[in-house]
């Protein structure tokens, strides 16, 4: 019998790497839609105390059928933990003439909170990421609609609203090490004994302010943000009962900063890379003031075009974006940026970099 050479013939594009990029997306979309539902459902607050499935699936209000696959899926993610109870049956039972045992009967798992879980998804903890997770999912619903912004271009968003509602989102992710790195890194380069009057540039939550205000109870701190922003800011100084720490409400493009500053702080503010914001920096510090910027170089973004894609979803009424991510059409690269702090006396003496492809920078005004 002759086989036909067309139906023996095999693709010129490797099958392996097609399927292992479709199935590892799609992968990733179940494990997505199985968090998701799990903290709509509120399965991990359920589980501060271990249950079997029956009791999961009854206080819940699930398909017991399905309750247990979706649990150990969770326990796959790390996510959940499960421990089967080994139970000795009251009567005993006669197995054998003249011979007795206590019978052993398995029961169903049982489920309770991972640590990972209980440190990052229960409500009451205070690294909580509930806030991150529901500014994730709207991402994702944006995702969803890029067909439609394909074709029509960006979202448009109001600056005071959005930055208003990622505020909660930024401190959390704080809060799990960025802060705690931020500060000592600062400390460490920076006689933080003789800074006085700190402003925070950009500052939304003032977590960063609060921190420095808590290591120096001589500073005077400022967080200056747009009012809609600082309203929430106000939140987190009552939240962490700091007396240092004020805010001052504005749009740093159009308003002053004020003066007399011992030390500037910046960490991945959207005008962190704005040459026309320099000179009033360089005006507000004191002699001898140091100003610390902290941004993501382009370098470790260019590199990235999903991320960039992602970028370009949205932008703001008033600014344009500047294609990589996190630049915008009045940026420059940061290493330009940089660059041209000397222009304006602030003479550059340390750069580090930091985690997640950032770098911090320090300038002292001559």
């Amino acid at each position: 019998m002759k086989v036909n050479d067309d139906i023996m013939e095999t693709p010129a594009a490797g099958a392996d790497r097609f399927f292992k990029l479709m199935d590892g997306s799609i992968k990733g979309l179940k494990e997505y839609r199985l968090i998701e539902t799990a903290l709509e459902l509120e399965v991990f607050e359920a589980l501060k105390t271990p249950l079997q499935v029956r009791e999961l699936a009854e206080k819940l209000g699930c398909d017991p059928m399905l309750v247990p696959h979706f649990c150990e899926a969770l326990v796959r993610l790390g996510l959940l933990d499960s421990f089967e109870e080994i139970a000795e049956v009251e009567e005993e039972l006669r197995v054998k003439k003249g011979e007795e045992r206590a019978e052993k009967s398995r029961v169903s798992p049982w489920y309770v909170n991972s640590e990972l879980s209980a440190t990052y998804l229960l409500k009451e903890s205070p690294f909580s990421q509930q806030h991150y997770l529901s500014e994730k999912f709207r991402n994702v619903a944006l995702w969803a609609r890029l067909p439609e912004l394909m074709r029509k271009g960006p979202d448009v968003v109001e600056k005071g609203p959005f930055f208003g509602e990622v505020i909660s989102c930024m401190a959390e992710n704080a809060r799990c090490g960025l802060l705690q790195e931020t500060v000592r890194t600062v400390m460490e380069n920076v006689d933080f004994g003789k800074v006085r009057k700190l402003l925070d540039l950009g500052g939304g939550h003032g977590l960063y302010a609060i921190a420095f205000a808590k290591m120096n109870e001589q500073l005077e701190a400022f967080v200056f943000d747009l009012p809609p922003v600082t309203v929430k800011t106000k939140q987190y100084i009552e939240k962490y009962e700091v007396s240092n720490v004020d805010v001052i409400p504005g749009d740093f493009f159009k308003d002053e900063l004020g003066t007399g500053y011992d030390l500037i702080f910046s960490s991945f503010n959207p005008g962190g890379k704005v040459p026309e914001l320099i000179p009033k920096i360089a005006s507000a510090l004191n002699e001898g003031g140091v100003f610390v910027t902290r941004q993501v170089p382009e370098e470790n973004t260019e590199s990235n075009p999903l991320f960039n894609l992602d970028w370009n979803l949205w932008t703001f009424e008033d600014t344009k974006k500047g294609g990589t991510g996190y630049c915008f059409e009045n940026s420059v690269p940061f290493n330009e940026y940089v660059g041209m702090l000397g222009d304006y006396g602030l003479e550059v003496f340390e750069s580090l970099d930091m985690k997640e492809g950032s770098r911090m920078v320090f300038a002292r005004k001559k």
